[in-house]
């Protein structure tokens, strides 16, 4: 899927503390001309969050010492409409997290394709750009 210049500027942060799935993420992501932020702890995410201000945010659910809900919740405190993707083998997830914001958050259950991951999230671009895009006459 070939994405606009515009469209590419905007940046996509994703946490994990599994250094090997943060990168192979990330590359999927960055193979598709996204500019992408990683972050193995909560407190680098926040830091990147507001540095960067990312149109998705992509963290797992279990992390080291603390949720992935724990950090969307924080990052959404500065950044309200984040479009959020958690990734998770927790059975039942979907339900939990669905019921918080379910226009904002997606849950994909472990194992997933990166490659569609990618693609989920250059459609979703795609979708915000024409939702604001003024209508020519």
């Amino acid at each position: 899927m070939q994405l606009s210049p515009e469209l590419l500027s905007d940046s996509v942060l994703v946490v994990d503390d599994d250094v090997e799935a943060l990168e192979e993420m990330a590359e999927a992501l960055q193979s598709y001309g996204l500019t992408v932020h990683t972050a193995i702890s909560e407190s680098m995410a926040l830091k990147l969050a507001k540095e960067h201000r990312p149109k998705f945010i992509i963290t797992d659910y279990l992390l080291d010492g603390y949720t992935g809900t724990e950090v969307v919740s924080a990052i959404h405190k500065f950044l309200p409409g984040t479009q959020t993707i958690i990734i998770s083998a927790v059975e039942g997830l979907s339900r939990l997290v669905t019921t918080v914001n379910s226009d904002i958050i997606t849950v994909l259950k472990k194992p997933f394709s990166i490659d569609l991951l990618s693609l989920f999230i250059c459609n979703k671009l795609v979708q915000k750009h024409q939702q604001f895009r003024p209508i020519k006459q």
